[in-house]
């Protein structure tokens, strides 16, 4: 669930990418991770296991516009795809706000694209998610790839019922990556604001305190997403669903960072002081919301050092395997020298 952060006005929104081993999970979000603003993304974090990945970065695309105040950040994630690494992937599961499956279009994967997600609908709804209520898209990757199925083939193994927006893509080239990335945030931010009802603020009403050439006036949907418009102008999609609310509501002008400003004079810090000393305390509600957040905030902590700790005992199965399997292969030696010397003794006879 998008988690409120009241002390620094932000909305955090995450994204999971999910699918079968090797679909191309990685590859989508590595390139995003490349071509994001780098002055916007976090760091690409990756939990390795033996054999697959688990990825994770934040996004604050500022040019996105706000939800009742709110700056709005994407954290994506991936999930391991080998079978084996179920704990791991309904962990990353939880408090998903919306998911990207990314269904291998070979005619070979086949099965393991439905396995993968008959196994994302347990385990959301083992997270207490309703699959039904929460953006699933579908990207069906590698179609640049001679044995592979029909669209209409996907569709009718994955989406039988047709409520799940499809993407074609070719993750390693990049093509519908970002196409897929920018639908799902509109399905997600269109959610949350019909959900909670509140009104999504479009960069152009907060342009009082921006800058002439940090303008999001005439930008292509690509740059309002964090790509460079000279790469992507052509992924704008026409007729997708506008995903702002026209009724005009302002609740406060967008202000501008000033990269740089490292330092604060004693003036403004006497001022910001006074005005600290004269507030009034904060209001139950707000506190309440505060208490939730840290709280939310805790659960992540712990689920993360839980998911390390699933990792490391998943590698320490992995070596037991590996010594009881230099065991056997030790025992298989002994044998064969025991055949041999037993063999050169029946020469000599």
């Amino acid at each position: 669930m998008a988690l409120f952060n009241y002390a620094s006005k932000e909305i955090t929104i995450k994204i999971v990418y999910y699918g079968p081993g090797l679909s191309g999970k990685t590859t989508n979000l590595q390139y995003l991770h490349a071509n994001f603003d780098p002055s916007k993304r976090g760091k690409l974090i990756s939990l390795a296991t033996e054999a697959d990945r688990t990825l994770f970065f934040d996004f604050l695309p500022v040019e996105l516009g706000k939800i009742s105040d709110f700056s709005i950040r994407f954290q994506l994630y991936t999930v391991p795809g080998q079978v084996r690494y179920n704990a791991t992937r309904k962990l990353v599961l939880k408090g998903a706000d919306a998911v990207v499956f990314v269904a291998d279009s070979q005619n070979e994967m086949r099965d393991q694209n439905l396995e993968s997600l008959r196994n994302m609908r347990e385990n959301l709804i083992s997270n207490n998610i309703n699959p039904d209520d929460i953006p699933i898209m579908l990207q069906f990757n590698k179609r640049d790839l001679s044995n592979i199925a029909s669209v209409e083939e996907l569709n009718r193994d994955l989406n039988e019922q047709g409520k799940f927006e499809f993407r074609e893509a070719v993750a390693v080239t990049g093509i519908g990556v970002e196409d897929t990335y920018q639908r799902i945030t509109q399905l997600v931010l269109k959610g949350i604001a019909e959900k909670h009802k509140i009104t999504i603020q479009p960069p152009d009403e907060l342009v009082e305190a921006v800058v002439d050439d940090t303008s999001s006036a005439g930008k292509s949907s690509a740059t309002l997403f964090g790509f460079e418009s000279s790469r992507f102008d052509s992924v704008a999609t026409p007729g997708d669903d506008p995903i702002y609310a026209t009724n005009g509501a302002v609740k406060a002008p967008y202000q501008t960072v000033v990269r740089g400003e490292s330092l604060i004079s004693t003036e403004r810090f006497d001022r910001d002081l006074a005005e600290l000393k004269e507030l009034k305390s904060l209001t139950k509600e707000k506190m309440d919301s505060m208490g939730t957040s840290v709280h939310e905030l805790s659960q992540i902590c712990k689920d993360l050092k839980n998911m390390v700790h699933n990792l490391q005992a998943e590698v320490k199965d992995l070596k037991k395997d590996q010594k009881e399997t230099q065991a056997r292969i030790k025992d298989v030696n002994l044998t064969i020298n025991n055949i041999k010397t037993k063999k050169r003794w029946f020469t000599f006879l």
